[in-house]
This record gives structure tokens, sequence and C-alpha cells, in this order.
């Protein structure tokens, strides 16, 4: 793998499930807590596809998005 095809994951913790969402509700929005980077102690709202849990750690490609919330 070359240098500019590595890809930088960032570990996140869920602390809170808000909901699912998805025309069939596949899709679960969780608020996750940065555990390492820049953004570190930062709480971000992401929608998750597949099934997780409180404390599960997501490995985040990027830190500067955020979903919308649910209406």
């Amino acid at each position: 793998m070359s240098k500019a095809a590595e890809v930088r994951v960032t570990p996140a913790e869920v602390i809170q499930i808000v909901g699912r969402t998805g025309i069939a509700g596949e899709v679960i929005q969780v608020r996750v807590k940065v555990l390492e980077g820049k953004d570190r102690g930062r709480i971000l709202t992401r929608n998750v596809k597949g099934s997780v849990r409180m404390k599960d750690i997501l490995m985040l490609r990027e830190t500067e998005r955020e979903a919308r919330k649910i209406k």
C-alpha cells in the first residue's frame, strides 16, 4: 500500500444511542466521543449501519462531518 493510499482512522466510543433512521430503519444514529487525534474529547452525532451498543468503539475515517438530527 502506498503512502498516499493509507487511510487514517480515529477511535470513538459510543456514549448514546439516539434512534433509528433510514427508509426501513436500517441505520442507527449515535453520539460518539472521539478518543484520539486533534478532535480528542469532541462529541459527534454519526449514523451507523449495523448493530451497535453502548461503549462500542467505532473507527472513524474522518471527524469533521456530523449527521443531521433525527426529526
